[in-house]
């Protein structure tokens, strides 16, 4: 048995292992970045259909119909969310449940927007009409 300060004196003359370096996130390992890497939400441009396609394909779902929103994590596609049906599709090797928790808040926004718009467009119609 050590007792006490033979522990301490064999932990002070130990050497101590090398210091990793903080992994960088890369399109290979995007899991590795994990919630510190950039996130954006978008909508789809038809330049991004590949990226769509390969991401359905991984989720063994068909693309949802469009218009769609594409959730990106460190400037590559992980999620898609139609923003038709709120139907979602997303890479499951890559941890997606905040963008896709994102692009659900941002489309809720758009819809407000639109419906906004809309009755603004109604109320300036009857304005017209009227004056």
């Amino acid at each position: 048995m050590i007792n006490a300060h033979m522990h301490l004196a064999l932990m002070r003359n130990a050497p101590t292992p090398p210091r990793r370096p903080d992994p960088r996130p890369d399109d290979a390992d995007l899991t590795a970045a994990g919630s510190r890497a950039p996130v954006t939400v978008r909508l789809a441009a038809p330049d991004d259909a590949p990226e769509l396609s390969r991401i359905a394909e991984l989720d063994s779902a068909p693309l949802p119909p469009g218009p769609l929103l594409i959730g990106e994590r460190s400037g590559r596609a992980v999620a898609a969310l139609s923003l038709s049906d709120g139907a979602v599709v997303a890479n499951p090797f890559v941890p997606t449940a905040d963008i896709v928790g994102l692009m659900r808040l941002r489309a809720r926004q758009l819809d407000r927007e639109d419906r906004s718009g809309r009755r603004r467009a109604i109320a300036w119609g009857m304005l017209r009409a009227t004056g």
